[in-house]
């Protein structure tokens, strides 16, 4: 018995130090998945909504994000803790991942009309405006 009460800390040292284990200040894997799928859709209509006038479109941008981030209770600062958290987790962030994925695809995969065949990179290339 005197055994186990000298063991118990150790134990609980072992627990409290997994490094797997996720911290409470880094966003939970549903959380991140949510966050993600919206960030996901707001790059993308802002993508095809500033290819030609970025610099105007800049405060709508910021305030889209700002508003992403109220709307799901985290600062800048959270979501760049998270990420950096997953990218040393790839076994944890692989999964969530996916599962935007499935979302958007379920939501969204039969709206988007795919090329038949990719387009030439030169065509790509005398797209872009050099400033």
């Amino acid at each position: 018995m005197l055994a186990m009460k000298k063991m118990w800390p150790l134990l609980l040292l072992l627990v409290a130090c997994n490094p797997n284990r996720r911290p409470d200040d880094v966003m939970a894997p549903e959380a991140m998945a949510a966050f993600l799928e919206e960030a996901y859709l707001l790059e993308g209509f802002y993508a095809v909504e500033t290819q030609n006038s970025c610099d105007a479109m800049l405060p709508e941008v910021l305030e889209a994000y700002n508003a992403l981030l109220a709307k799901h209770g985290v600062d800048k600062a959270d979501v760049e803790r998270s990420f950096d958290y997953y990218a040393r987790h790839p076994e944890q962030y692989l999964p969530i991942q996916d599962s935007v994925i499935a979302r958007l695809d379920r939501a969204y995969g039969d709206t988007v009309a795919m090329p038949d065949a990719p387009m030439p990179m030169d065509s790509l290339l005398h797209e872009i405006e050099v400033k």
